[in-house]
């Protein structure tokens, strides 16, 4: 494979494994003193820890004393601490231990390396077997998996797990969208795969070198709240960290100093930025978010989702509102789980309705319910309302048209019309349209478990005609479902496949609507009835669609505590 200039003098320049770094890679493996009783009555040593072949012979028994403690715990499977290098030990006697192939053991680790220019990691599989006796006292042998060079405005990869020759990925001057870099040690299929966590050797290199000993790792991002405790010894996300601090070094310092964990998490991990809230070229945290200093003291003290901080950004430019940072996390803390607080945003905009007066009228129609799950469900239907009332034409200006007195009442009237214009419309063309991608969202989304099933409608008229017997507006969502926005599914029960039941609307794998006969008024909503049916489908949706041989679901393995999102 041809090189540039540069990654040839980067390959030439890379540090090489020195027995140093075998000795302590050595120590991420069990360590034993394996012995043999000799017909004189001497007693063979041979030592995985330090390496050592040792002979003791029964004469000196009363010579030294660490030679009468070895001779004393020369048991099988012992816990003895190596008279050698003070290693904790476990004795194994060759007589007893067989072939010993349960005592193999692999490892993965990072090996750390640096220069004044650059910081270098290299991903080593290790080995380490005990079936001849020369390989009781052998060093473990290793297998690089992929290489790391870190400097200031660029990260190169060299990936051994392709070719021999090895291919190179690079990150320059900023972050994409795409991740360029993976972590190393990639285990699953192409589609779904997972990274396996390794220990870090070197530590010091990182801690010493002129750029990255502030990058703030090990001193403060692994005691982050769901990171780990204490002096870790596995990581899933040095090589992200280390790659976004390449090309971010004051910004992320600056962020993980402050303790705001969540944008560095997002960035290294889905290479979400929050660009609304966040500039990644200022250096200055505060300049980066227009924060002043109070605010910045606000932020850190409440600490919110950044996505308040994106909220603040849109409200404050857009619908001319002033909120300080605790005003954005309490109404971003105010919907639940069941709704993006940045729809009701863009929405408010759409129809240039006041943010306050909205909030207000749905305190209202809600009875002053504080559950966010409740205001949630009363904006959508409030935003569907107001979308047919739109479409029929009607005066938006007027008071009564934006904010009815009966907003129910006003909901299905204005949806019934809305979804009859349209079914019409749908008669005069006699055209069969299919959904966009109709055959591969078919065999994404149907699913069938316990009684229930779900599958896709295939027109505009299927979807019409559940909306009419539902009494719902799901009818005004056929053109965007058959241009693939977004998608309609129909829960059915097996026995009737035929009979309206349940109607979903779904984002990807995010379930964004579920509503039975009348917007579920009055009876329990089907997120809750289906709860466990639900969370099955969705934990399937979430592992890729998997399925057998013959078409039908190749259920996931169960998990307590699943909750449907």
């Amino acid at each position: 494979m041809k090189r540039t200039e540069q990654e040839q003098a980067s390959l030439d320049n890379w540090p090489v494994v020195t027995a140093d770094d075998i000795e302590m890679m050595n120590d991420e493996f069990s360590h034993y003193i394996f012995f043999r009783r000799r017909k004189d009555g001497s007693v063979e040593y041979y030592t995985s820890c330090c390496g050592r072949t040792e002979v003791i012979e029964p004469v000196r028994r009363t010579e030294l004393p660490w030679e009468n403690a070895l001779l004393d715990a020369s048991y099988h499977n012992q816990l003895h601490t190596c008279p050698w290098c003070n290693r904790n030990v476990t004795m194994k006697d060759l007589g007893k231990a067989g072939k010993r192939k349960s005592l193999n053991e692999y490892r993965l680790v990072v090996l750390l390396h640096g220069d004044d220019h650059a910081l270098y990691a290299d991903a080593l599989s290790l080995h380490k077997e005990y079936a001849a006796v020369d390989d009781l006292t052998a060093r473990p042998t290793y297998w690089l998996c992929s290489g790391y060079r870190f400097a200031r405005g660029e990260v190169m990869q060299i990936d051994y797990q392709m070719w021999d020759a090895g291919a190179i990925t690079w990150e320059l001057g900023q972050l994409d969208r795409e991740k360029k870099v993976q972590e190393p040690f990639k285990r699953g299929s192409l589609s779904f795969y997972t990274h396996d966590s390794y220990a870090v050797i070197g530590r010091d290199v990182l801690e010493d070198h002129p750029f990255f000993r502030y990058c703030q790792y090990f001193h403060l991002w692994q005691y982050r709240p769901g990171g780990a405790r204490g002096y870790a010894h596995k990581f899933r996300d040095l090589i992200s960290y280390l790659t976004a601090y390449s090309l971010y070094p004051r910004q992320i310092e600056m962020l993980v100093k402050a303790g705001l964990y969540q944008p560095v998490a997002e960035l290294i991990g889905h290479r979400k930025k929050f660009v609304a809230a966040i500039d990644w070229e200022e250096p200055d945290i505060r300049k980066a978010m227009g924060l002043s200093k109070q605010e910045l003291g606000q932020l850190i003290a409440i600490r919110p989702d950044f996505g308040a901080l994106e909220c603040r950004a849109y409200a404050n430019q857009h619908l001319g509102t002033s909120w300080d940072v605790e005003d954005a996390a309490t109404f971003w803390c105010m919907w639940g789980t069941d709704l993006r607080p940045m729809e009701v945003l863009r929405f408010c905009r759409r129809y240039q309705l006041p943010l306050g007066r909205l909030l207000r009228y749905l305190e209202r129609v809600t009875g002053g319910d504080s559950y966010g799950a409740v205001r949630a469900e009363a904006f959508g239907i409030y935003r569907d309302y107001l979308e047919a009332a739109y479409h029929l034409g009607r005066c938006m200006e007027h008071s009564a048209v934006l904010w009815p007195e009966n907003l129910f009442t006003a909901h299905d009237e204005a949806t019934d019309q809305w979804a009859q214009i349209q079914l019409q419309e749908a008669e005069t063309d006699r055209k069969v349209k299919r959904p966009r991608g109709a055959k591969e969202r078919a065999r994404k989304y149907e699913f069938e478990l316990d009684g229930l099933l779900i599958k896709m409608p295939m027109s505009a008229a299927a979807i019409r005609l559940e909306g009419q017997k539902l009494h719902h507006c799901v009818g005004g969502y056929a053109k965007r479902h058959l241009e693939g926005v977004l998608t309609i599914l129909f829960l059915r029960k097996v026995d009737t496949p035929h009979t309206p039941y349940v109607t979903i609307e779904m984002q990807g794998n995010q379930l964004r609507q579920i509503h039975g006969r009348n917007n579920d008024r009055d009876q329990v909503s089907p997120r809750v009835r289906h709860k466990g049916f639900l969370a099955t489908w969705l934990r399937w949706l979430q592992a890729g669609s998997p399925r057998n041989e013959d078409g039908t679901p190749k259920l996931p393995k169960k998990r307590k505590g699943a909750v449907v999102a």
